[in-house]
């Protein structure tokens, strides 16, 4: 299912992912992901609390609807590890 539901406007589908959710993103251009979890979900924004490995502290990600739409995260997520959904869809 597609993260984004609006082509125009560029929100986010929050029948698709919510808070709680774990996610694992990127950068389009990094090769190490973060692994984290959604802990605030809006149609524009999601902040993402991950674990920064290279100082052993907690930091956060703000992920927004246009940058997702553009390209710029590759975003798996899950709420239940069954199902691992991705963006952009393979």
């Amino acid at each position: 299912m597609a993260l984004i539901k609006n082509e125009t406007q560029s929100l986010f589908d929050l029948t698709q992912i919510k808070r709680g959710d774990c996610v694992r993103i990127r950068r389009a251009c990094d090769t190490t992901p973060r692994n984290g979890f959604v802990t605030e979900a809006t149609p524009n924004r999601l902040m993402i609390l991950y674990c920064n490995v290279q100082n052993n502290a907690y930091s956060y990600l703000e992920v927004y609807a246009e940058d997702v739409a553009l390209g710029v995260w590759v975003i798996d997520w899950t709420a239940d590890f069954e199902t691992i959904n991705h963006e952009p869809e393979e």
